[in-house]
């Protein structure tokens, strides 16, 4: 499952997309039946509210961002359909859900959900991914998306990147510039560039959404996109590697096209 957008949500919240996870199984509530526990494959984090207990969250998952303000390091999800008569289904898209941060991972154990154990987090839209034969939340049969190219692929991993600067200095990047250099294996090998006039140093996470993003270029044809790294000096371990430049601003991605790719 992934969640690729919001309808509101906090700044933090938004760098950190998309959030892709599992759903592990359904919570009932008191209010409702049809709550589901969402595993996340890789941790969030949110900035406590004023007034936040934060005796409410176990001591590993209290961090703070790099100038020193606590955190809430998150594994977990709880979501449910925002709209009376919608529920969470295979092949769903763009799906509206309430969001909650599960703050307390004994909540996967429980058999009814402890409201103790969240904290409201935003609304957004949930998909299935990779669904065949999807529909949409009304039920009626989604378009065939088509198949992805090395732009598409390229373009995800700019957004990651540009994301991950934002989330690592605490405040949205407007202008990237970067120049990623991908090895054979699919993996990132290098990266420079500039994100407002700053180099562009993300969280260490960011370096393993990155590479399972890249990773999808495996088997896809390169055509004209990427050029190979200056050959001078190459080994046997950079042959096949290419580089990419690209430039971010906003939800805009421009990758620069060279004249010297192989195909």
């Amino acid at each position: 499952m992934s969640i690729t957008r919001f309808d509101s949500a906090p700044r933090e919240l938004e760098w950190q997309l998309p959030l892709d996870g599992e759903l592990y199984r359904l919570i009932p509530g008191s209010d409702r039946p049809d709550y589901s526990l969402l595993v996340l494959e890789r941790p969030l984090h949110f900035y406590p509210a004023p007034g936040f207990d934060l005796g409410r969250v176990e001591a590993d998952q209290r961090v703070e961002d790099r100038k020193g303000r606590p955190m809430v390091r998150v594994h977990a999800l709880l979501v449910c359909a925002r709209f009376v008569g919608q529920q969470l289904q295979p092949g769903m898209r763009d799906l509206a859900v309430n969001i909650a941060y599960v703050i307390d991972n004994s909540l996967a154990r429980d058999a009814v959900v402890d409201f103790s154990k969240i904290e409201v987090a935003a609304v957004g839209f949930l998909s299935e991914a990779h669904a065949g034969g999807a529909t949409s939340a009304d039920g009626q049969p989604a378009t065939a998306e088509p198949a992805p190219t090395v732009d598409d692929v390229v373009a995800d991993a700019a957004r990651v990147l540009r994301d991950g600067v934002a989330a690592h200095r605490g405040r949205p990047v407007g202008r990237l510039s970067a120049t990623l250099v991908v090895g054979a294996d699919r993996q990132l090998a290098g990266l420079s560039g500039n994100a407002d006039g700053e180099a562009p140093v993300p969280t260490p996470e960011t370096f393993e959404q990155l590479n399972r993003v890249l990773a999808r270029l495996n088997g896809l044809p390169e055509g004209s996109a990427g050029a190979p790294p200056d050959p001078s000096g190459q080994d046997d371990a950079s042959r096949g590697a290419r580089r990419f430049t690209v430039r971010v601003e906003g939800d805009s991605v421009v990758i620069d096209k060279n004249d010297d790719a192989q195909a």
